[in-house]
């Protein structure tokens, strides 16, 4: 985890114009899992569901080999590629960290686990959460055809259309924030309510969607608060970022309109405590699918092909079975 605030560092984080909270707090936390309304147990979806085409993305740090990176992903419609967040992937400079990758699919005949063997990240992406927070992973072999391929969006009009958010890892409620991790894959939904750019002019334009974690109560409502855009949310329906579900999807009509990139927290009074821990009346972005279509097309269209990488795949798969203790972070 990134620089997470101090209880007192929180307070003084309020009394600063909305514009210094971006930018002051560029390492902000990436997002992992999904926290939710009501009981988390009512959120898990199970094989088979039109989810089966979202993995868990597991890989391993050149700089520490003993320690993996643990995120989630979406398969698009090559069956061969994974669109996941570059934050994923890199060290803080934004520069490749990742040797060897493997992602998981849990299906109604099994769990498949297939090797990366291929990383794109976008070239503009610098580590500083501003935009560009992107990366597609090419696999080993082609997925399973149980698994569904997704388009991406490629409208403009997400700003206050509901999509329905998809990823693995910590979950809790809104009120205690994330709690747990217990690698259950998760959905819900949220509002998009802005574009990120509305938050720092530093922001690549267009880049980020923002939303916040609604629990009906106008004093939890961030954006209400900071920006006079109101909504109460969707009540049982809502759900929010936590560790675990960096580079998970959110769809629109089916479609990928955005991945699941960082949450801002902890800022009083809004936030129902003084805590940056993805509860009510947080802030979440992702990175704006819709951007980069002509660069993830332009990386479908490549004729690689790949030998799967089984010695590391192998290795991988015992590395998810100790993810709960080597996890660093996402």
């Amino acid at each position: 985890m990134r620089n997470t605030p101090t209880f007192s560092k929180a307070k003084e984080l309020a009394t600063w114009s909305i514009f210094e909270l971006l930018a002051t707090f560029t390492a902000a936390l990436p997002a992992e899992a999904l926290t939710t309304f009501g009981n988390p147990d009512d959120y898990i979806v199970t094989a088979p569901s039109a989810f089966d085409g979202v993995v868990s993305v597991l890989v391993q740090e050149i700089t520490e080999p003993d320690l993996f990176n643990f995120c989630s992903g979406s398969l698009l419609t090559t069956g061969r590629h994974i669109l996941t967040a570059a934050h994923c992937l890199t060290d803080d400079l934004g520069s490749l960290n990742s040797a060897n990758g493997v992602v998981g699919f849990e299906l109604d005949t099994g769990d498949v686990i297939l090797p990366v063997t291929n990383y794109f990240i976008h070239p503009d992406w610098q580590g500083d959460f501003l935009g560009n927070d992107i990366a597609i992973l090419e696999l080993g072999a082609i997925a399973p055809d149980t698994a569904q391929r997704y388009d991406i969006y490629r409208g403009t009009d997400e700003v206050f259309q509901v999509g329905t958010k998809v990823g693995y890892g910590n979950s809790g409620n809104g009120n205690e924030g994330e709690v747990f991790f217990d690698l259950a894959k998760r959905s819900g939904k949220n509002r998009y309510d802005s574009v990120g750019d509305i938050f720092d002019p530093t922001v690549t334009p267009g880049a980020l969607l923002a939303y916040d974690f609604d629990n009906g109560l106008p004093e939890n409502d961030a954006f209400g608060f900071f920006f006079g855009i109101n909504d109460l949310g969707l009540g049982e329906e809502e759900v929010f970022l936590a560790s675990g579900d960096s580079g998970g999807p959110t769809f629109i009509e089916g479609a990928i309109a955005g991945v699941s990139s960082f949450t801002l927290g902890g800022f009083f009074p809004v936030d129902i405590d003084p805590f940056f821990n993805r509860s009510f009346g947080e802030f979440g972005f992702d990175t704006r699918v819709s951007t980069y279509a002509s660069w993830i097309d332009g990386i479908l269209s490549r004729q690689s092909v790949p030998e799967p990488s089984t010695m590391f795949g192998s290795f991988l798969v015992m590395g998810f079975g100790i993810l709960s203790s080597k996890r660093k972070k996402n």
